[in-house]
This record gives C-alpha cells, structure tokens and sequence, in this order.
C-alpha cells in the first residue's frame, strides 16, 4: 500500500509517508481490494441466515413464557 496525493493540475503524487500519517489516498494491491470487497457483501444466504436466527429466537421465547404462564397457573391453583 501506497500514500499518494491529488495535485491541482490533476498529476497523482506517491509519498513515501506511513500509511497512519497519510492524509490523501491509499492505493491498494488488486487482491487486497479482493479481500476487502468480499468481506464486506453481503449475499443472501447471511440474509437467510439472520432471518431464520431472528425468527427463531421470537419462536422459542414465545414457547417458553407459555410455558412458564402453564406453569404459574398451575401453580396458583394448588
């Protein structure tokens, strides 16, 4: 990765600066750009896959308070 700079006629300027200390632009190599565009899609097995979690969250705290209402009701009738 490289530092680069933007001039006002338009020419790129590459620096030698650490990349913490650079306030232009960064180029990146083609497989690190990979890397970060595929880390970062979102397909739609993870949108099936939060839904499903999502659901059955919602499905198994409804079955499990009825179940403690059947509890406590029976429980008061003792």
């Amino acid at each position: 990765m490289q530092c680069i700079y933007l001039n006002a006629d338009g020419t790129i300027s590459a620096t030698s600066e650490p990349l913490s200390q650079c306030a232009g632009y960064v180029l990146v190599t083609a497989s690190d750009a990979e890397a970060f565009t595929a880390s970062t899609q979102i397909t739609s097995l993870d949108i099936g896959e939060a839904f499903i979690w999502g659901f059955g969250l919602v499905v198994t705290f409804g079955f499990l308070s009825a179940n403690v209402g059947y509890a406590r009701k029976i429980i008061n009738k003792i």
